[in-house]
């Protein structure tokens, strides 16, 4: 995953575009596309995700996605989706990530309904671990939710999706309005409200909870309608008691009480709560820390685990590169001259990266439960040999 955990073919000096094969398209944000990619020197797939330029100076969101490349650029660990490589071109932003196809939770919910509590719990032991890692460096992720957990072809979880990330200062807290809000925490909500002055890293904790629960259930502990306001909200997570079936055995009710408390002060702080909790105490961290809790699970290595319509939309007739096509349309449309300044200033504070050149990445984590172990070495998540066969230039 992370540069201490990976194996190391040959170092690329300068990464750009024409290094890289296209095996096919993955998927779609608000602001970009992902695709699988074939680094052509090293003989490695990676998921590469471009994002136009101007489309995110329009939609305000361009200092956000520098931001989250800042951040990824610090990070490494066996359960985060550890970035390799940025850079850019005229149009575009690149960032080259860890490849992991064995699908994101939110997908798996919906096509299984639910988890058995082993697999959930080691999902959520996974996830407590990289959210340790980020709290030891001041950082809060804010969106942890199914969709933002992959699955590796191991069946091992990987924290992804940094863009509503921040990084506190000592002393700080957070203010922002930030997260999806199923899974934000009460005191996001009230400190939106004025009646707090802000909120820490506790906030990821709620949301693993929330996870949690939804995993064993199949639905979120909190439910009410899209239109209701920041009030009735919080009203409802504040005064509703959290509904755990009776056959739940009580380490597991008061686990998700402990999660799920409405009472920051009330909730983990930190890894050390989440481990001695009653519930945890039989958890080995330095077993999975190492990856050698075998998941239950294994996704399916002969499909995408994914929703196939994204490479359909991608598929290009003509027999232009990829990343020309894009270009040529992009450069067709009209732009303001406002616009068009945003856009060099964001190419000029845009950062090149190369993970492989970056000693300071090599420093190995060691939990706040002062865990001793070495990191075996990752493993790249299996392509359908249909996919390789189908490979050419971006």
């Amino acid at each position: 995953m992370g540069a201490r955990c990976s194996r190391r073919t040959s170092s690329p000096s300068q990464t750009q575009l024409s290094d890289f094969s296209l095996v096919r398209s993955i998927g779609r944000g608000a602001f970009g596309k992902v695709c699988i990619v074939l680094h052509r020197g090293m003989k490695k797939h990676y998921a590469l995700k471009y994002m136009a330029k101007r489309r995110l100076v329009q939609k305000a969101v361009a200092y956000n996605v520098l931001r989250e490349l800042d951040l990824l650029r610090e990070l490494s660990h066996p359960f985060i989706v550890n970035l390799w490589f940025t850079f850019q071109d005229e149009c575009y932003i690149y960032m080259v990530c860890d490849l992991l196809l064995g699908g994101d939770l939110r997908f798996h919910l919906n096509d299984q309904g639910r988890f058995s509590e082993t697999r959930a719990k080691l999902y959520i032991c996974e996830i407590a671990l990289a959210v340790d890692y980020l709290q030891k460096r001041r950082i809060i992720h804010r969106d942890i939710k199914p969709e933002n957990i992959l699955l590796d072809d191991q069946g091992h979880a990987h924290l992804t999706d940094f863009n509503l990330a921040t990084k506190l200062e000592p002393n700080n807290l957070a203010t922002s309005f930030t997260g999806t809000r199923s899974y934000m925490a009460p005191e996001i909500l009230q400190t939106a409200l004025g009646d707090l002055p802000g909120y820490d890293e506790r906030v990821d904790w709620w949301s693993l909870g929330i996870c949690f629960y939804e995993f064993l259930r199949g639905r979120r502990p909190f439910e009410y309608p899209a239109c209701f306001s920041t009030p009735q909200v919080l009203h409802i997570l504040s005064e509703n008691t959290l509904a755990c079936p009776a056959q739940w055995p009580s380490d597991l009710i008061a686990f998700m009480g402990f999660l799920v408390n409405s009472k920051p002060e009330r909730r983990p702080a930190c890894l050390e709560d989440f481990r001695t909790h009653q519930y945890m105490r039989r958890v080995d961290f330095e077993v999975v820390l190492a990856r050698k809790s075998a998941p239950i699970f294994i996704p399916k290595n002969d499909k995408l685990n994914c929703d196939p319509t994204y490479e359909l939309e991608e598929r290009i007739v003509e027999s232009s590169p990829l990343h020309r096509h894009h270009q040529r349309r992009h450069n067709n449309r009209p732009c303001s001259a406002e616009t068009e300044e945003l856009v060099q200033d964001i190419t000029k504070a845009f950062k090149l990266y190369n993970r492989f050149k970056c000693e300071s990445n090599n420093e190995q984590y060691v939990p706040t439960v002062q865990l001793q172990v070495s990191c075996n070495n990752a493993t790249t998540a299996g392509i359908p040999s249909s996919s390789l066969a189908n490979s050419h230039a971006i």
